[in-house]
């Protein structure tokens, strides 16, 4: 019998459940952001692209897709979305004149700081469940995702 707490056996055993476990975190946390994120009328691949433009500052939709792993049609469709309800722009870019820069408007930055605190309060929710392991899971994947490819 599985308990909350016990791996089930369709993930298998060692090292070969790591992908399923990391896919079946991945959507719950997915899943519950989405639905924190709803009633602000964005999902979790407009938040992505918001916070790379609030960490990085305007960037060209190319840097756009490798910072956030998304494919082209999604993200033309993602920066499309965000210029439609007027929390991005694009712009002609500085430093490539065949080439444009997503920007955050005004509207992007307060949308984007009312966001942040909601994602901070779902990760707190989601990792309530670890207590004092939490640092040490994000420590963890940190470690995980710089690792060099196998």
């Amino acid at each position: 019998m599985n308990t909350p707490d016990s791996p089930s056996p369709a993930l298998g055993t060692g090292p070969a459940r790591i992908g399923p476990l990391l896919r079946l975190a991945q959507r719950r946390a997915a899943r519950t952001f989405t639905e924190a994120l709803r009633p602000m009328g964005i999902e979790g691949r407009h938040y992505g692209v918001l916070l790379n433009l609030a960490t990085h500052g305007p960037l060209s939709q190319r840097q756009l897709i490798d910072l956030t792993g998304s494919d082209k049609s999604t993200m033309v469709r993602t920066v499309d979305d965000l210029e439609a309800r007027g929390l991005a722009v694009r712009r002609p870019s500085p430093a490539d004149r065949r080439a444009y820069a997503v920007e955050m408007t005004d509207e992007g930055r307060t949308l984007f700081a009312d966001a942040s605190r909601i994602s901070n309060e779902v990760g707190a929710r989601l990792l309530d469940c670890m207590e004092e392991d939490q640092e040490q899971l994000c420590v963890l994947l940190e470690r995980f995702i710089k690792a060099p490819g196998a």
